[in-house]
Protein backbone atom coordinates (compact mmCIF):
# COMPACT_ATOMS: atom_id res chain seq x y z
CA UNK A 1 0.00 0.00 0.00
CA UNK A 2 1.39 3.32 -0.92
CA UNK A 3 -0.85 6.24 0.61
CA UNK A 4 -1.10 9.43 -1.30
CA UNK A 5 -3.19 12.64 -1.31
CA UNK A 6 -3.81 14.31 1.70
CA UNK A 7 -3.34 13.61 5.00
CA UNK A 8 -5.88 12.08 6.87
CA UNK A 9 -7.14 13.00 10.41
CA UNK A 10 -7.60 10.04 13.28
CA UNK A 11 -10.88 10.78 14.07
CA UNK A 12 -10.50 8.06 16.55
CA UNK A 13 -13.35 5.24 16.85
CA UNK A 14 -16.36 6.22 18.30
CA UNK A 15 -19.51 4.37 18.82
CA UNK A 16 -22.63 5.85 18.13
CA UNK A 17 -21.46 8.58 15.92
CA UNK A 18 -23.72 10.31 13.77
CA UNK A 19 -22.62 10.07 10.13
CA UNK A 20 -19.65 8.78 9.02
CA UNK A 21 -15.88 9.41 10.24
CA UNK A 22 -13.80 7.59 7.34
CA UNK A 23 -15.19 6.26 3.69
CA UNK A 24 -13.82 3.55 1.93
CA UNK A 25 -14.12 4.16 -1.84
CA UNK A 26 -13.40 1.45 -4.26
CA UNK A 27 -12.42 3.26 -7.95
CA UNK A 28 -10.90 1.64 -10.95
CA UNK A 29 -10.89 5.10 -13.45
CA UNK A 30 -14.27 3.29 -14.65
CA UNK A 31 -17.68 5.40 -15.22
CA UNK A 32 -19.34 3.73 -12.26
CA UNK A 33 -16.30 4.61 -10.12
CA UNK A 34 -16.44 7.98 -10.88
CA UNK A 35 -19.85 7.86 -9.85
CA UNK A 36 -19.33 6.55 -6.60
CA UNK A 37 -16.24 8.60 -5.94
CA UNK A 38 -18.40 12.11 -6.57
CA UNK A 39 -21.13 10.52 -3.93
CA UNK A 40 -18.58 9.47 -1.54
CA UNK A 41 -16.74 12.63 -1.88
CA UNK A 42 -20.42 14.26 -1.12
CA UNK A 43 -21.25 12.28 1.62
CA UNK A 44 -17.32 12.77 3.51
CA UNK A 45 -17.97 16.66 2.90
CA UNK A 46 -21.30 16.70 4.41
CA UNK A 47 -20.36 14.03 7.55
CA UNK A 48 -16.62 15.87 7.44
CA UNK A 49 -14.90 12.81 6.92
CA UNK A 50 -12.65 11.33 5.64
CA UNK A 51 -12.21 8.97 2.02
CA UNK A 52 -9.97 6.25 1.60
CA UNK A 53 -9.68 5.73 -2.26
CA UNK A 54 -8.85 2.42 -3.18
CA UNK A 55 -7.18 0.81 -6.31
CA UNK A 56 -7.70 -2.90 -6.08
CA UNK A 57 -5.83 -4.48 -9.09
CA UNK A 58 -5.99 -8.13 -9.86
CA UNK A 59 -3.54 -11.07 -9.43
CA UNK A 60 -3.71 -12.01 -12.66
CA UNK A 61 -2.77 -8.63 -14.57
CA UNK A 62 -0.85 -9.69 -17.57
CA UNK A 63 2.92 -8.02 -18.27
CA UNK A 64 3.59 -6.03 -21.33
CA UNK A 65 6.45 -7.10 -23.51
CA UNK A 66 8.55 -4.63 -25.49
CA UNK A 67 9.94 -6.38 -28.73
CA UNK A 68 13.29 -6.51 -27.64
CA UNK A 69 11.83 -8.71 -25.17
CA UNK A 70 12.42 -6.66 -21.96
CA UNK A 71 9.09 -6.72 -19.76
CA UNK A 72 7.32 -3.57 -19.71
CA UNK A 73 5.27 -3.40 -16.53
CA UNK A 74 1.88 -1.51 -16.54
CA UNK A 75 1.36 0.79 -13.75
CA UNK A 76 -2.30 1.41 -13.94
CA UNK A 77 -1.90 2.33 -10.07
CA UNK A 78 0.15 5.46 -10.92
CA UNK A 79 -2.11 6.65 -14.09
CA UNK A 80 -5.00 6.77 -11.74
CA UNK A 81 -3.59 8.36 -9.15
CA UNK A 82 -2.50 11.39 -11.27
CA UNK A 83 -6.40 11.40 -12.61
CA UNK A 84 -7.44 11.30 -8.78
CA UNK A 85 -5.54 14.37 -7.65
CA UNK A 86 -6.90 16.07 -10.72
CA UNK A 87 -10.43 14.91 -9.53
CA UNK A 88 -10.30 15.51 -5.97
CA UNK A 89 -8.45 19.55 -6.30
CA UNK A 90 -11.29 21.71 -4.95
CA UNK A 91 -13.60 18.85 -3.32
CA UNK A 92 -12.64 19.76 0.36
CA UNK A 93 -12.50 16.67 2.13
CA UNK A 94 -9.43 14.90 3.10
CA UNK A 95 -8.58 11.72 1.33
CA UNK A 96 -5.85 9.39 0.47
CA UNK A 97 -5.60 6.58 -2.65
CA UNK A 98 -4.15 3.57 -1.86
CA UNK A 99 -3.36 0.58 -4.11
CA UNK A 100 -3.20 -2.89 -3.29
CA UNK A 101 -3.30 -6.31 -5.37
CA UNK A 102 -5.29 -9.37 -5.07
CA UNK A 103 -9.12 -9.71 -4.76
CA UNK A 104 -11.05 -6.34 -5.05
CA UNK A 105 -14.23 -7.62 -2.84
CA UNK A 106 -11.80 -9.06 -0.24
CA UNK A 107 -9.42 -6.21 -0.42
CA UNK A 108 -11.61 -3.65 0.26
CA UNK A 109 -13.28 -5.34 3.11
CA UNK A 110 -10.09 -5.79 4.66
CA UNK A 111 -9.18 -2.21 4.23
CA UNK A 112 -12.05 -1.45 5.62
CA UNK A 113 -11.90 -3.86 8.75
CA UNK A 114 -7.97 -2.52 9.33
CA UNK A 115 -8.99 1.30 8.61
CA UNK A 116 -12.16 0.98 10.91
CA UNK A 117 -13.95 2.42 8.00
CA UNK A 118 -18.24 3.33 8.57
CA UNK A 119 -18.56 2.72 4.87
CA UNK A 120 -17.32 1.17 1.41
CA UNK A 121 -18.48 2.68 -1.69
CA UNK A 122 -18.28 1.06 -5.32
CA UNK A 123 -19.63 1.52 -8.79
CA UNK A 124 -22.25 -0.78 -10.08
CA UNK A 125 -21.07 -3.69 -12.17
CA UNK A 126 -19.51 -2.75 -15.97
CA UNK A 127 -21.73 -5.92 -17.19
CA UNK A 128 -24.75 -7.56 -16.78
CA UNK A 129 -22.61 -10.67 -17.07
CA UNK A 130 -20.51 -10.19 -13.67
CA UNK A 131 -24.16 -9.88 -11.43
CA UNK A 132 -24.76 -13.00 -12.58
CA UNK A 133 -20.84 -14.14 -11.78
CA UNK A 134 -19.80 -12.09 -8.77
CA UNK A 135 -19.34 -8.54 -9.03
CA UNK A 136 -17.28 -6.86 -6.33
CA UNK A 137 -20.51 -4.74 -5.58
CA UNK A 138 -22.70 -7.91 -5.57
CA UNK A 139 -19.69 -9.64 -3.20
CA UNK A 140 -19.38 -6.64 -0.92
CA UNK A 141 -23.25 -6.91 -0.63
CA UNK A 142 -23.27 -10.10 0.75
CA UNK A 143 -20.50 -10.34 3.21
CA UNK A 144 -19.25 -6.96 4.57
CA UNK A 145 -20.02 -6.32 8.23
CA UNK A 146 -20.64 -2.38 7.24
CA UNK A 147 -22.51 -0.38 5.13
CA UNK A 148 -21.81 -0.63 1.73
CA UNK A 149 -23.32 1.69 -0.86
CA UNK A 150 -23.48 0.58 -4.57
CA UNK A 151 -23.55 3.96 -7.36
CA UNK A 152 -25.10 3.63 -10.58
Amino acid sequence: MFPQGEPLADPGFEIGKDGAGLIVVGYDGSGPSRNALAYAAGLARRDNAGLLVAFVESLNSATLWFFAGSPIVPDPAGDLAEDLRDEMRGVGVPWQFIAMRGDATRALESLADASMADAIVVGRSRSVWRGFTGSVSVGLARRSRRTVLIVP
